[in-house]
């Protein structure tokens, strides 16, 4: 794992992009793939969410506080919930050769999955399951060839892309 992502790090690095990697998984093993990463690139590793495990991170309603600053790679914890402004935001604070990492709860059970930033958003004081809005961010990152989403129960796929012009 650690060749095939340090080779496709460097690759987006000189072609000036960012990706996203999708880790898929339960609570444990999610977060070891992410501190596995952290720990085989070099970077600053910023951790969103609610319970960081990183030195440096933030809670996903203090995100705009980033703002206007740059990170090599980051982690977006969405295991309790997905806050796509601040999934967002987290994404333009990150310098080219980046990896946005979103932990998310294992694919099959994350639709059905209590979302806690519902709360913020909708008309209800309990969170809620938000499944229409979960399977389209799972069909987008299942389709998208430039997303590279790892599931627990999968082996890690990474398929060849075709090589970018020099940023």
């Amino acid at each position: 794992m650690k060749e095939s992502i340090a080779a496709l790090t460097a690759q987006m690095d000189a072609a000036g992009i960012r990706r996203l990697l999708v880790l898929s998984g339960d609570e444990a093993w999610s977060s070891q793939q992410a501190q596995l990463l952290a720990g085989s690139l070099p970077g600053d590793w910023l951790w969103v969410g609610s319970a960081p495990e990183m030195a440096l991170n933030g809670a996903p309603g203090a995100i705009n506080t980033l703002l206007g600053r740059e990170y090599l790679h980051a982690v977006f914890d969405a295991r309790s919930g997905f806050d796509a402004a601040a999934f967002a935001a987290l994404a333009g604070t990150l310098k080219a050769g980046s990896w946005l990492v979103l932990l998310t709860p294992p694919w099959a059970a994350w639709p059905t999955r209590v979302d806690n930033d519902a709360c913020r958003w909708s008309d209800s004081r309990e969170p809620i399951a938000t499944p229409h809005f979960i399977h389209h961010l799972q069909r987008l990152f299942a389709h998208d060839p430039d997303v590279v989403c790892w599931r627990q129960e999968q082996p890690l796929h990474i398929a060849a892309r075709p090589v970018r012009p020099a940023w």
